[in-house]
């Protein structure tokens, strides 16, 4: 018994007395592993960012289908990408500068980024803000408008679209309103311009005299996407939130552009009683 205890005491001291840290020769070398790929904006000289994309019911186009993004290198040199389809895109390999960007489709308007400064070289590459791109209203052009209180404080206008669109509630912000004393009106001519259907006549008073004749053209310009359709107890409710990169201000004429707006508008005309 005693030589049996002095066995397993002799035992116990030896694994008492391992170096555990002592390192051994190197094994065999492994197979090589696959390719490792860097997130958006991990090289230097990246110019990265996200489009997303409005059908003219302002419903979210997903996944995002030919998003095609210019980056313009000079006025005679650019480069083209498309978006994948969560709407991500990046251009590599770009030197320090100053650069504007465009985002198209088809049947779509135009966004513009300018002036987005890149330098090359960095801890990080160059994130481009989040923007959208709509579809041109067309089943959502309007037909024609008219005013329907005439009498009160304000000018309240309603409309009817160009193809019936059943139970569509367009945002309200969703317009563009022209105000002039010409029939010739348009967004590029014109006295005021308001985004409401609802229309104070105090606030025309700097325009218009009692007695004028008054003409307002009125053009559907999606500025707020539906987001969630929910239906609750039989009704059908639409959460509308305002979209990302929605507009853009010109360097040439410091005016805000929202691309989004029909081609064609309805004209009202009536005579200022303000």
């Amino acid at each position: 018994m005693k030589q049996l205890l002095l066995v397993l005491y002799c035992s116990l001291c030896l694994v008492a007395c391992v170096d555990w840290d002592v390192t051994g020769p190197a094994g065999p070398e492994g197979p090589p592993g696959p390719p490792g790929q860097k997130p958006p904006g991990t090289d230097t000289s990246t110019i990265y960012g996200r489009v997303f994309t409005f059908n003219e019911f302002t419903f979210p186009i997903w996944p995002v289908d030919s998003a095609k993004i210019t980056l313009h290198l000079s006025p005679d040199s650019t480069l083209e990408t498309m978006a994948d389809t969560s709407g991500f895109y990046q251009f590599n390999g770009i030197s320090t500068g100053t650069y504007n960007i465009t985002f198209s489709r088809d049947r779509f308007g135009t966004m513009k980024v300018f002036g987005l400064t890149h330098l090359s070289g960095g801890t990080l590459g160059s994130p481009v803000p989040d923007v959208a791109i709509g579809q041109i209203p067309v089943q959502t052009a309007l037909d024609s408008a008219w005013i329907i209180n005439a009498a009160g404080d304000y000018f309240q206008f309603a409309f009817r679209y160009r193809t019936p669109v059943p139970e569509f509630p367009q945002h309200s912000g969703n317009f563009e309103l022209y105000f002039s004393r010409n029939a010739n009106v348009s967004p590029t001519n014109y006295l005021l311009r308001s985004t409401s259907l609802s229309v104070l006549k105090s606030a025309l008073r700097g325009y218009f005299a009692p007695g004028d004749s008054m003409y307002v053209k009125i053009y559907t310009a999606p500025k707020y996407f539906i987001r969630e359709v929910v239906f609750f107890n039989g009704m059908i409710l639409w959460f509308d939130q305002e979209r990302p990169g929605l507009y853009y201000t010109d360097p040439a004429t410091g005016s805000i552009v929202y691309p989004f707006r029909s081609a064609e508008g309805a004209l009202v005309s009536t005579i200022y009683n303000g």
